[in-house]
């Protein structure tokens, strides 16, 4: 549905005109006396078109052409092509009948019981520690691992009382950051376009990049308008809480899987995540609305299919809020996501926290299991507690 709303779009912008191939000599002809615009007409032989409106002319055709070839000028092809090799390894990985399980039916190291022959033992193909997720985040600033962590050291009923104030407080003060750059950003998206020449030419402040969020920095490499750049850092703080709950959803619709995987999936996911709250700017001066030329670019649509290959288990509704607004490249916003040091582990129980050793223990004095007796019967000794129960009382007269 967003591809028709933005061909709408397009279609407007560059006066209605419509290429299609249609064929035969008398049809050009009728095109080419039907369409005049002013002492230029449309020559028979430079192209078929249909103009679904009246003010469609071959000078506004020509200036769509050249904003579609400046999309292509400056789209990223490269990047583009990687994420179509991501996308056929997860079609081929697929098919592999342990690419996307991650467990192995036959132990990872050495078993040392003795006297019995494993069975089928699950493994996983990643180690980490107990339990995993936030709580376990080796990198990054982490709201739910300072609470756990400090309501850790407190002793007692104590540590109840802890985490509430801390992350009120914290709450607090980022709301009242983004109020404030809420108003400037705004004021900078509405004032600057009712400036008049000679102070200023009716135009929005020029696009800046993206460097104030810590989530998605390094990832959007275009530039972003003014407005979104005020709140930037309040924009990309929202994607905190995606981060932190990746563990539970991959946990909840993939599973436990290998670790490259995991980051795998994460990257897509992240980076459908940063084309949606960042779209770039089509000209040094843009505006906010969606329109190819003078405003911003939706995300790529491909960035909403790669999670769906790379992550089995996740549906339409997991990325249905960010892939409302999308549009075909080249006339699109991509980002690629590659911070994984955000990235937090995977969940994981104790058993695969803490796996068997790579060599068994030294013998011990107290191990009877080279003892070539050790299940011989063996009889079995009087007690001394029953032998004087048997001893008969004498008797007493009432």
């Amino acid at each position: 549905m967003a591809f028709f709303h933005l061909a709408f779009i397009v279609s407007l912008i560059s006066g209605g005109a419509i290429a299609s191939k249609i064929g035969g000599d008398a049809r050009r002809q009728i095109l080419a006396t039907e369409h005049t615009s002013g002492s230029k007409s449309v020559s028979p032989d430079s192209s078929d078109v249909i103009y679904l409106f009246q003010n469609g002319t071959a000078e506004t055709n020509k200036a769509f052409l050249k904003v579609y070839k400046h999309f292509e000028d400056t789209f990223d092809y490269k990047l583009y092509g990687h994420f179509l090799s991501e996308l056929k390894k997860g079609k081929a990985a697929r098919r592999e009948h342990d690419a996307y399980s991650s467990y192995s039916y036959y132990p990872k190291g050495p078993h040392c019981d003795k006297g019995r022959r494993p069975g089928r033992v699950a493994a996983p193909g990643a180690v980490g520690s107990f339990p995993g997720g936030s709580v376990k985040r080796l990198f990054g600033f982490d709201l739910g691992k300072m609470t756990f962590d400090v309501t850790k050291k407190a002793e007692g009923a104590a540590g109840a009382g802890i985490a509430p104030p801390l992350a009120i407080g914290a709450q607090a003060l980022g709301m009242g950051m983004g109020m404030v750059q809420s108003t400037v950003a705004a004021v900078l998206d509405i004032v600057p376009p009712l400036i008049p020449p000679p102070v200023w030419n009716n135009m929005p402040i020029p696009c800046a990049p993206m460097i104030t969020g810590h989530n998605c920095f390094g990832a959007i490499l275009y530039p972003i308008t003014m407005a979104d750049f005020m709140v930037a850092d309040m924009t990309d703080g929202m994607l905190d809480g995606y981060i932190a709950g990746f563990p539970n959803t991959y946990a909840q619709k993939v599973g436990k899987t290998s670790d490259a995987m995991y980051k795998a999936c994460f990257s897509a996911y992240m980076s459908m995540h940063c084309s949606s709250i960042f779209p770039r700017c089509t000209m040094p001066q843009s505006r906010s609305e969606p329109m190819p030329a003078g405003g911003r670019v939706p995300m790529c649509l491909h960035l909403c299919i790669l999670p769906l290959v790379l992550c089995p288990g996740f549906w339409i509704g997991d990325v249905i809020g960010q892939c409302e607004v999308v549009a075909p490249p080249p006339m699109c916003s991509q980002a690629l996501f590659f911070n994984f040091a955000l990235l937090p582990p995977q969940y994981t129980s104790f058993g695969d926290g803490n796996p068997y050793p790579k060599k068994c223990p030294p013998p011990s004095a107290l191990d009877s299991s080279e003892d070539p007796a050790l299940y011989d019967d063996e009889g079995v000794a009087s007690s001394p507690i029953l032998k004087e129960a048997s001893v008969k009382l004498p008797a007493v007269a009432m």
